[in-house]
């Protein structure tokens, strides 16, 4: 579990000595330090707080600073951060990037995308990135993901020390507020940049610092660490339901790892299959769906009948069942229709709607051609024959037998000559009088998905 503060916090004043411990405890090992430097008070403060310990610091320091565009104050913050970098003799790297606009949470969080996807491109492995995140950050997003019906990882909020890719993501001011980070700035004669948007209410999260956050304080003055206390019990609660699920998905693993098999998963209660499939729709990198989603999931697909087709699709994902598995997977594209023909020259290889047609040289097997024969690809549209050991055979029965889920039927490749006759489809078989003898050189046609 990645290091977080809260479980019997008390307020400790920032001082740059008590920083660099902190640093030293949670920082992975690495040989580049990257400050995320908005120019607010909070980057400013941690900037200025590494430029200090740079002599007892084996890491080098660079500075990162995402130029957004959104406001028209934006060149003038680049140009400042670029300033105080170059004082601090600092590199500052500058990175312009276009956010989809929108209203409410939805341009924070598209611009918090864009901001990480342009840091993450900078970025070498092992690479450490250090972002100013406070205690009153980590309870506004607790409260956030409260008000959103968040569970236990949402719930667990912001980590310490969490993966970047390749690289690692660090938040070193988790243990301070807001107040205590400004009183140490005001003292030490500190510049910072003030956002005016950060003041705009519209925002779910400004909501919550400038409505809510000030009157509970009013009646729990401690109310950031208490909500980081929270923030704590929550991350070691889920690390213990991410161990449980990973034992969980070992027993219903199916063949490969987009499959589980439901016999197995059928044993568990309720509330270990649904965090199993949670675990494993995440695992494969596919969007998490929604509560409603995950519901349907349960509802509709697991109980189905052995011989149904049910499916469930959301925005980057879908999972759909064949006899007594389940399989997850990216979105489909579209089903190719009787027109969509590619066309290549044997044997190169060739990109698919899913998957690509390869061609590997092997002895007594496989198919044979002339190098240059032209080929035809098109996809099953019904009634596609083929003569293979001597009979004629219909596709659709062929990949029947050979247990081909029904969705992967319409993308399979049919190969056809310039006579227009089917001599191949790959993973299943060749036709007759196009198969390499024995002793002959052939080429074995795969599909890979």
């Amino acid at each position: 579990m990645s290091p977080t503060w809260g479980h019997n916090q008390k307020t400790v004043n920032f001082s740059v000595s008590n920083f660099f411990k902190t640093l030293l405890a949670i920082s992975p090992p690495t040989q580049h330090f990257w400050i995320a430097y908005s120019g607010g008070l909070d980057s400013h403060l941690l900037l200025h707080a590494l430029a200090q310990l740079r002599p007892q610091l084996k890491q080098k320091l660079h500075a990162i600073h995402i130029h957004h565009g959104l406001q028209a104050q934006a060149d003038g913050w680049a140009n400042h951060c670029q300033d105080i970098c170059q004082a601090l003799d600092i590199p500052c790297e500058v990175r312009r990037v276009k956010v989809d606009t929108g209203d409410g949470e939805s341009l924070e969080a598209n611009a918090r995308t864009a901001r990480y996807q342009a840091i993450t491109q900078l970025l070498a492995p092992n690479d450490v990135v250090l972002t100013a995140q406070h205690a009153d950050d980590q309870a506004e997003t607790v409260l956030l993901q409260l008000l959103r019906g968040g569970g236990v990882a949402g719930l667990a909020a912001m980590p310490a020390v969490t993966r970047l890719e390749q690289a690692w993501l660090v938040r070193p001011l988790l243990a301070y507020t807001r107040k205590e980070l400004h009183d140490y700035a005001l003292k030490n004669d500190l510049h910072w940049i003030e956002d005016s948007s950060n003041a705009d209410t519209r925002f779910d999260r400004n909501f919550i610092r400038h409505k809510i956050m000030p009157v509970l304080q009013q009646r729990w003055a401690s109310i950031s660490h208490i909500f980081s206390r929270v923030a704590h019990h929550q991350a070691e609660a889920d690390e213990l339901i991410q161990i449980l699920a990973q034992q969980d998905l070992k027993k219903c693993q199916g063949e490969k790892p987009e499959q589980l098999f439901l016999p197995v998963l059928s044993t568990l209660s309720a509330a270990q299959q649904h965090n199993v499939v949670r675990f494993w729709i995440k695992k494969l990198g596919l969007t998490i769906p929604s509560t409603a989603q995950l519901q349907h999931i349960f509802t509709n697909l697991i109980t189905a009948k052995a011989d149904s087709q049910p499916i469930v699709r959301w925005q980057g994902g879908e999972i759909r069942r064949y006899h007594q598995t389940i399989f997850a997977m990216p979105n489909l594209p579209n089903i190719p229709d009787y027109s969509y023909c590619l066309k290549c020259k044997f044997p190169q290889s060739l990109s698919l709607p899913i998957g690509e047609l390869n061609f590997n040289k092997v002895q007594g097997r496989g198919i044979i051609l002339p190098i240059g024969t032209d080929l035809k690809i098109r996809f099953r549209q019904g009634g596609e024959t083929i003569r293979w050991h001597g009979h004629k055979r219909i596709v659709k029965k062929l990949l029947q037998t050979a247990q081909i889920p029904p969705w992967k039927r319409h993308y399979i490749p049919l190969i056809y000559n310039k006579n227009n006759i089917l001599i191949s489809i790959p993973n299943i078989g060749i036709a007759d009088g196009f198969m390499a003898k024995k002793g002959e050189i052939g080429w074995e046609i795969k599909w890979d998905l």
